[in-house]
């Protein structure tokens, strides 16, 4: 097991440990954007703002015949903005993460480590999901899982070179 690690550890420092973060962070943005568009394209096939728009007038007694069309799409325009506003907020909490990740934080590591594992582990559960989203979806998933499975110990086994801490002691480098 030991030899193993050591064989990946060799393999992933062939790149440099600071072009592997900087390679890192720039995959996990495109991987990002492509989740983005993805998830985006979801919910305009299932037209989900009408249909979660709906469901909360059903639930608080209203008619959805009873309003006009005009405030219909008020309001789905409403749950659609506020649905990119939250995809636009994940993007902007990744990006803080990533930049610290570049800057040499282990907290961040320790973030771009749940999350290429996390990420491996519901790109994974997409492939079995039939979402309807095509082949394309289902190619992406299938390659995105053998890759943040990548990141997750490329990042694990360079702790020491992309990080602020010694690696001798495990202590914070001053």
């Amino acid at each position: 097991m030991e030899a193993m690690k050591d064989k990946l550890k060799a393999h992933f420092l062939k790149f440099g440990p600071r072009r592997f973060v900087v390679l890192t962070v720039l995959t996990l943005l495109m991987t990002d954007l492509i989740n983005c568009y993805y998830l985006k394209l979801y919910w305009l096939s299932k037209n989900m703002s009408l249909t979660l728009v709906k469901q909360t007038l059903t639930r608080s007694g209203q008619l959805v015949e009873g309003l006009s069309p005009s405030t219909i799409q008020e309001m789905t325009g409403f749950v659609s903005n506020a649905f990119y506003f939250f995809i636009f907020i994940i993007l902007v909490n990744n990006l803080f993460f990533y930049l610290f990740y570049l800057r040499r934080k282990l907290w961040a590591q320790g973030f771009i480590l749940f999350y290429v594992l996390t990420g491996a582990i519901l790109q994974l559960g997409f492939v079995f999901d039939n979402s309807g989203m095509g082949y394309g979806w289902l190619a992406y998933n299938l390659l995105t899982v053998p890759y943040y499975i990548y990141l997750f110990l490329g990042v694990k086994l360079l702790k020491a070179e992309t990080t602020d801490i010694s690696p001798a002691s495990g202590k914070k480098a001053r």
